[in-house]
């Protein structure tokens, strides 16, 4: 990896990009050790303190619901986890949690995953005790900035860049030529 240059500390803390969460289902659901049968399920995808957002509930999924829940969602630089929590509602109408899953930014952010890149994870449910309680599935996608525009830096010459090489496909990176006067 090539570095151009000192990239200022600051510019990670007030950079906001949009997430495009979609929690897919869950598998094995448990409570107390013991798969769920019947019992009306929802997650809830959480990124910080303030920014959260619920799923539809599944009412015939019991251990295993699917929500295929998408939800936009922005997120500032300075946020290490997102977390996905899983909840049922019981008979009288209060919400329980089953367990939690905090997802690392830098599984879905960083060296090897561009944005515009979809991300299919799992993620192993804990519960209030650091217990294993099932497992939550996610996709995730960075979503590009429509104001950002591939730059080329042209020499002298009014010549233009050649993608004969790559039949016709866009070309991730940034091309830098020495200018020589």
């Amino acid at each position: 990896m090539i570095y151009l240059g000192r990239i200022d500390p600051l510019f990670y803390t007030t950079m906001t990009k949009t997430l495009e969460i979609d929690i897919r289902s869950a598998e094995g659901l448990k409570i107390n050790r013991r798969l769920i049968k019947k019992k009306k399920t929802f997650a809830v995808a959480r990124i910080g303190e303030k920014s959260s957002r619920p799923s539809s509930l599944d009412d015939s999924g019991g251990s295993n619901p699917k929500w295929n829940f998408k939800s936009e969602m922005p997120m500032k630089g300075s946020v290490q986890f997102i977390s996905i929590e899983v909840f049922y509602r019981t008979r009288c109408g209060r919400e329980k949690q089953i367990g939690e899953a905090r997802i690392p930014a830098t599984d879905f952010m960083g060296r090897y995953s561009h944005e515009g890149h979809l991300n299919f994870l799992s993620y192993r449910l804990r519960d209030e005790y650091g217990d294993k309680c099932g497992i939550v599935n996610v996709s995730i996608v960075v979503k590009p900035h429509s104001t950002e525009t591939t730059m080329f830096m042209a020499s002298s010459s009014s010549e233009t860049p050649s993608i004969d090489g790559y039949r016709g496909r866009a070309v991730t990176g940034l091309p830098v030529w020495r200018v020589t006067t």
